[in-house]
């Protein structure tokens, strides 16, 4: 640092942050370069009244020390002390390093270890805290977690989506996490992970993903972090160069229609009669002919009904939610309300998954006269993409509705929701608060508690606006 004696002069007197910066200087500034015994001193001394006084690096940096063995010897039990420690601050950086410390097969492409499990599961829990705190690198290895199946349940269009939300949050391309997260994008576009193949795109990542490698490389950090996939990227990029890598039969191979979701949709249970014509509200909206909005649609009744009829599932979908909703509550709207139930799982059997959170919530809380129906909505909201669908899903496990009480799988969905941060899982980031402090599957933590319940206070306030609150 140009100004160390000064920053020096800081630190002797008591400055939290200085102390830090002097002692990170000392430590890690020529990584590969031994210590000076007198420097030595002086930094731990540094790190540890810095960390003392609440200063969350220096309580990463100490614990970093010890696990590498940076001056010091390698103890794990102070690692994870301090590591500990800067957690309980919810520092985000913490739930990262206590994740990586875990020293079980994290990389993105390792096969699942049965055995491994409950470290997975351990790990999993740091992420998860960490991804909520908006932690760069813990976002994409909830994702690396989603794309192999370790501990969850293999989503690979769920590992895109945080893959994607990691990238978009990492400021510099000097960020550790910046080559690793463009590798895993440039890896998704070529192999149609999770979105259509686009091997421009995964061109464009995979050299972004070479750059920060590079620069890591300059840097000086340790080749066994990032060198494999330093490799990889380039001998990647050279086959795409090349024109070695095939074009994939459709849009992507991410996970695909499973057999169940097939049989549920053209199961009796999705049948639904078609009502009887004429149907006044019907009539009526068609010659008052509204203009719809809402989503991607910006379109005048009339003609998103004939696209419907000529078999459009979304045209099916929107026509279904508009006049649902419009009659839900008018006495004497039973036709058409039947006709939008109708619509309703007609666009499903039709393949559109967005329809089924809707009608699932209709079937769950009987809206609209409809008659409750937990079972139908249960399996509506599983096969559902909407996020929110499995926050609901979580409320079935953790009140043993329809299926066994299991808070373990409660937790997992209200993560899944909670993790893609959409406004409209508070209802999921609420249960997850009453988790954390109640000590229901997970341990106790009061602070992460009551930072989700904060999260929460402002997604409803997005979803339903400061009337919808008093």
């Amino acid at each position: 640092m140009d100004n160390l004696y000064e920053m020096i002069k800081k630190a002797d007197v008591g400055d939290a942050e200085a102390q830090w910066r002097v002692a990170w200087h000392i430590v890690w500034e020529e990584e590969n370069e031994p210590i000076e015994p007198d420097w030595l001193e002086r930094a731990l001394d540094y790190f540890e009244r810095s960390a003392m006084q609440g200063y969350g690096d220096a309580m990463l940096d100490l614990g970093a020390m010890y696990r590498v063995g940076r001056g010091v010897p390698c103890d794990m039990g102070k690692a994870f002390y301090w590591f500990n420690q800067a957690a309980a601050i919810l520092h985000p950086k913490a739930f990262r390093c206590l994740g990586y410390a875990l020293e079980i097969p994290l990389g993105y492409r390792d096969p699942v270890y049965t055995d491994d499990q409950e470290n997975y599961k351990i790990a999993f829990s740091y992420f998860f805290k960490g991804a909520m705190l908006n932690e760069q690198n813990s976002i994409y290895k909830i994702g690396d977690m989603y794309l192999t199946g370790k501990y969850v349940d293999i989503d690979k269009n769920f590992a895109f989506t945080l893959y994607k939300e990691s990238y978009n949050r990492i400021e510099f391309i000097e960020d550790d996490s910046y080559a690793s997260v463009c590798l895993r994008l440039g890896e998704c576009f070529c192999e149609g992970i999770g979105t259509k193949q686009d091997l421009d795109e995964a061109c464009i990542f995979l050299r972004r993903a070479i750059v920060g490698f590079e620069v890591r490389i300059k840097r000086g950090d340790d080749p066994r972090y990032y060198m494999e996939g330093y490799n990889r990227a380039k001998h990647l990029l050279k086959r795409i160069e090349a024109g070695k890598i095939p074009a994939l039969p459709g849009e992507s191979n991410s996970d695909g229609a499973s057999i169940e979701y097939t049989e549920f949709i053209t199961s009796e249970m999705m049948e639904y009669p078609e009502p009887l014509f004429p149907i006044a509200g019907l009539d009526s909206l068609k010659v008052e002919n509204p203009k719809i909005e809402g989503w991607s649609v910006s379109i005048l009744f009339n003609d998103l009904f004939n696209a419907a009829e000529a078999g459009d599932n979304e045209a099916m979908y929107h026509i279904a939610f508009y006049c649902f909703n419009r009659f839900m509550n008018t006495p004497g709207s039973k036709d058409i309300i039947d006709f939008a139930l109708y619509y309703y799982h007609k666009a499903i059997r039709h393949g559109n998954k967005d329809a089924m959170y809707n009608l699932g919530s209709i079937y769950y809380h009987g809206d609209g006269g409809v008659s409750v129906d937990y079972k139908k909505a249960y399996l509506l909201y599983l096969y559902s993409e909407v996020p929110i669908a499995q926050g609901e899903l979580g409320v079935y496990y953790a009140k043993g509705e329809i299926v066994e009480k299991d808070f373990e799988k409660a937790f997992m969905c209200f993560a899944k929701c909670a993790l893609q941060k959409v406004p409209m899982s508070y209802g999921s980031l609420a249960n997850l608060a009453r988790m954390y402090r109640e000590g229901i599957y997970v341990s106790v933590d009061e602070k992460f508690a009551s930072y989700l319940e904060s999260l929460s206070k402002k997604a409803k306030l997005e979803t339903t606006g400061a009337e919808g609150l008093k």
